[in-house]
């Protein structure tokens, strides 16, 4: 790993300098912030969970025709008596007939010497279609964050420039490596919408009348009704054994609507968004010591610091009914880079353990310049700045400084 390779090139070549002091051990930077900005893919595509609309139809009865141009010499049954050829031959070949009857008087017109007969039909049509209506349940997108802490190796390396016999003061630069600084959102709501289904039912009712006009010949004794002739061999009055002429005198028409069934679901879009993150440190800056026993010194490190965030982001976002089966899911992928500049303050102690070899212990503080990454319609903001614990065995090498 060059970040590695770096370190011990480094400290190599502090060793083979031999002035100056060499430390290596953990260190920990805690309290680290990533807040997330979260949005949905679904909401940015305006993803529909179900095509909005209507499928089927309405019920429709079409009209009809009376199916009868009257030419032909046959029974003909109406919803007001009857009209059937004569069974006497040579009637058959006048056109005329005796075998008829009647139910109401008002059918009869002697002025006119027609008779009128009524013969409806009926036709009725169902059919369903179901409305899809979408409504949206939640504003795309979704917030949060994460506390991330980060546990590596220091390598410090530094030149002593001036030393008393209670202060001295040096010169060194730290490389220090966190890794575990990951994150993980899962099942994060981003999105929803509720579809709901109503199927209706239609029925259409198309009721049909005509009239069909017989001429009774002029006859004076006409019989009145109710009248019905059973025999068509009998004898009685005549009348013509086809219509003169056919006509619609009725037309009704109704039409109702049902609701049959009514259902709904919520499809949800949620977000799984996994982080896993490592910096390298580059720390410049002086060292203070102040030895106010023997082997126990206090140090004091201000410095710069160069911070190199690695960070690998994966993204995932499905959308399901609540009730199972998945719709359409998305992935995405990134790692990403980012140099970041800041500051770092610590104090500690360092034990003596011989006159070259030492234990260092320090606390303080780390402010790194945030940044911001991007994944998906996902934004996240990162801020590196946390406290810092780090211990080390160090030793010194002789400096040949002059007091």
């Amino acid at each position: 790993m060059k970040k590695t390779i770096l370190a011990f090139c480094l400290g190599g070549a502090a060793i083979c300098s031999g002035q100056g002091y060499f430390e290596v051990g953990p260190w920990y930077r805690g309290d680290m912030k990533m807040s997330v900005k979260g949005g949905s893919r679904a909401g940015d595509e305006n993803f529909q969970a179900a095509v909005p609309g209507t499928t089927g139809g309405r019920a429709y009865a079409a009209p009809q025709s009376a199916g009868d141009d009257g030419t032909a010499q046959v029974l003909r049954n109406f919803d007001d008596g009857f009209v059937a050829p004569s069974g006497w031959d040579w009637a058959q070949l006048e056109g005329i007939s005796q075998y008829f009857g009647y139910q109401h008087a008002s059918q009869y017109n002697q002025g006119a010497n027609t008779l009128t007969y009524s013969k409806g039909s009926a036709s009725e049509s169902t059919d369903r279609r179901t409305d899809t209506r979408l409504t949206s349940g939640s504003t795309a997108g979704w917030d949060d964050q994460s506390d991330l802490d980060g546990v590596g190796a220091l390598l410090t390396m530094g030149y002593t420039f001036a030393s008393g016999k209670m202060f001295d003061w040096s010169a060194q630069v730290q490389i220090g490596w966190l890794d575990g600084m990951d994150a993980s959102f899962e099942d994060r709501t981003a999105w929803s919408q509720q579809v709901d289904w109503t199927t209706w039912e239609s029925r259409m009712q198309r009721s049909q009348t005509w009239s069909y006009i017989y001429d009774t010949l002029g006859n004076p004794a006409f019989p009145a009704a109710p009248y019905s002739m059973t025999d068509p061999g009998a004898v009685g009055p005549m009348i013509a054994d086809r219509p003169t002429s056919i006509a619609q005198s009725g037309d009704s028409l109704s039409e109702s609507d049902r609701v049959v069934g009514h259902s709904q679901a919520v499809a949800v879009s949620r977000v799984s968004l996994e982080t896993k993150a490592e910096t390298l440190a580059l720390d410049f800056g002086p060292r203070l010591r102040w030895r106010p026993m023997q082997r126990l010194s206090v140090v004091l490190q201000p410095s710069f610091t160069l911070n190199l965030l690695d960070a690998q982001l994966t993204r995932t976002e499905a959308v399901a009914w609540e009730s199972g089966g998945v719709l359409k899911s998305w992935t995405d992928s990134v790692d990403e880079q980012k140099w970041l500049l800041g500051g770092s303050v610590s104090a500690g102690l360092q034990w003596d353990m011989t006159g070259n070899l030492y234990l260092h212990a320090a606390g303080g503080y780390d402010w790194v310049n945030p940044c911001d990454l991007a994944i998906g319609p996902d934004r996240l903001h990162v801020d590196l700045s946390g406290y810092r614990v780090d211990l080390a065995l160090g030793w010194r090498f002789s400096m040949g400084l002059k007091e």
